[in-house]
């Protein structure tokens, strides 16, 4: 294998734009590419999911967690220091596609020789004593392939389920929605590891790594674009989003594209929100003079 060198980035929109740098732009030979990174605390949708539906809204909120939203499918992730996510870029072959197998066997073996009894789920996830400790998903654009894990070391399992706890509303989506699993970290069936860099370590020793690719100052010049112009925009994390109703007491507001198509609710008139981006602090500024602002945005998040 063919390690990527991401200059050590804990950036979650970096490490997702080079995800999708090295899938449209990478010339894969025989050999496959491994990236092993660890993100900054952050909330990671799947492409089609409704961000509304899946993360809790006292986050959003607060801002407490950056949010982001991947090029794959699957259902939305925590990621923290103790997370080590792990991608691998293969050429594209028709017999690889939703073949998790093939990405996550290799993965499996390694944990094996370090005394970890893992497997696979009949939903392509890695499990352990029955529990979840990494999730599946793939992109491909047929020219190469890419299937990614989220493999947890020693996450904030508190955090990740409160984030990710639903809401106390109704929330009406055809979008993809996650499905909930029992989660452990892999430090509870291990004391191999004195810490998750000494994991990504053993990964890359055992996965048979014999080259390095780092980017040129162009292609990181090209990601840092991509980071920033499709990674972090509104467009892109909330707008992705399909329509969503949500439903708490008498309030009813659907969103589109990330942007309000209507509230109702009280025999207010709330005409002056359509079109305002569902994000907590465009709507505090819309709803400035509003004599309801305070008792909608409480009701809302």
């Amino acid at each position: 294998m063919i390690l990527i060198d991401n200059r050590n980035t804990t950036n979650p929109y970096f490490n997702l734009a080079i995800e999708e740098f090295l899938i449209r732009n990478l010339e894969v030979g025989h050999e496959d590419y491994l990236f092993l990174y660890i993100n900054a605390p952050c909330i990671v949708l799947g492409k089609n999911q409704s961000i509304y539906k899946e993360v809790n809204f006292e986050y959003l909120r607060n801002g407490r967690l950056q949010l982001a939203r991947r090029i794959t499918g699957g259902g939305t992730v925590y990621h923290d220091g103790g997370n080590l996510n792990f991608s691998i870029i293969s050429k594209f072959e028709e017999s690889k596609i939703n073949n998790y197998k093939y990405f996550n066997q290799p993965v499996i073996d390694v944990l094996g020789r370090a005394g970890v009894e893992a497997g696979m789920d009949g939903r392509n996830n890695i499990i352990c004593q029955g529990k979840k400790i990494s999730g599946s998903a793939q992109f491909t654009n047929r020219k190469n392939i890419i299937s990614h894990g989220t493999l947890l070391f020693n996450a904030n399992l508190d955090v990740l389920r409160s984030c990710l706890k639903a809401n106390d509303f109704k929330v009406e989506t055809r979008a993809v929605s996650s499905v909930n699993s029992s989660v452990m970290n892999l430090n509870e069936t291990t004391n191999r590891f004195a810490a998750i860099h000494s994991l990504q370590d053993f990964l890359t020793r055992q996965l048979n790594v014999n080259s390095i690719h780092q980017f040129s100052e162009t292609d990181w010049a090209a990601i840092e674009k991509l980071a920033e112009e499709k990674f972090k925009s509104f467009a892109w994390i909330y707008g992705r989003s399909p329509l969503t109703k949500i439903e708490k007491n008498d309030l009813v507001i659907e969103i589109e594209d990330g942007l309000i198509v209507s509230v109702s609710g009280r025999g207010e008139d709330y005409s002056n929100l359509k079109g305002v981006q569902f994000e907590y602090q465009s709507i505090k500024k819309a709803l400035e003079n509003y004599p309801i602002a305070d008792d909608l945005l409480a009701r809302a998040f």
